[in-house]
């Protein structure tokens, strides 16, 4: 989940607000205190990697590392779940969070559609649009 916030760069306060309205912290099995010290620590450790141009690059063998952690399928579908979850809440899908969400299927070897039950999508909150007006005669 930590992977999912940081994929794209920056920590988005619309995916930080869908992990408590998606009760994300309690299907994890952890409090948002906790959450927030992983994130921490994740971020610590992140400073030690390679960087290029103030983004901090994670190999595939070590996202596949990472995502060996992760043992049964149903706690895999749940994560891709919670990352489809976090990187579509801000209504920008970005390179690096679209690589994230591959790469977890890729190394899982899940599909899409192999049982993850996805929730529906918030509607998007669109631009008030400029009313025409009828000219008048």
């Amino acid at each position: 989940m930590v992977l999912a916030l940081l994929a794209d760069g920056r920590m988005d306060a619309a995916e930080l607000d869908g992990l408590a309205k998606n009760r994300a912290f309690a299907e994890l099995g952890v409090t948002r205190e906790d959450f927030f010290e992983v994130l921490y620590d994740f971020c610590a450790d992140a400073t030690r990697l390679p960087d290029g141009r103030g983004n901090y690059l994670l190999s595939p063998a070590l996202l596949e590392t990472l995502f060996a952690e992760v043992g049964s399928v149903a706690e895999r579908q749940k994560l891709v779940r919670l990352i489809f979850d976090v990187i579509r809440s801000d209504g920008h899908l970005a390179d690096g969070e679209a690589r994230l969400i591959w790469h977890a299927l890729d190394t899982w070897r899940l599909r899409l559609d192999d049982g993850i039950e996805y929730r529906p999508a918030r509607r998007l909150r669109q631009r008030a649009q400029p009313r025409m007006v009828a000219p008048s005669s």
